[in-house]
């Protein structure tokens, strides 16, 4: 028997209900620039590096009044010669995808 998709519960609202706000991990060399671009957020605001290693801090919430939903948190980069990079990057992630955080305080997604 099929079922009428209009009376299926809308999973999507349900979620918003938990967690409003998509949690982005920006990791990789080369982003912050692009991601004052896309989510209109003030290279004022993020640690913009030219030829050298950035100091951005992962703990640090980035949101934009454009894209109220997203919340970003940008990684220093990959490059050659960073210290504890990975480990850092490493242990947000656990820490940030652990299922004892409540759904709206995880990473959603890294890019």
């Amino acid at each position: 028997m099929a079922t009428n998709p209009s009376e299926l519960p809308s999973k999507v609202q349900e979620t918003l209900a938990v967690s409003p706000q998509f949690r982005i991990l920006l990791t990789g060399a080369g982003k912050s620039t692009l991601v004052s671009k896309i989510f209109n957020i003030s290279k004022d605001d993020i640690d913009i590096s030219h030829d050298r290693v950035g100091s951005a801090d992962i703990t640090r919430e980035y949101t934009s009044d454009a894209n109220p939903r997203f919340i970003l948190h940008d990684s220093k980069g990959f490059e050659s010669g960073s210290k504890n990079t990975w480990e850092i990057v490493e242990s947000f992630i656990r820490d940030r995808c652990s299922t004892v955080r409540p759904l709206r305080e995880r990473v959603h997604t890294i890019w």
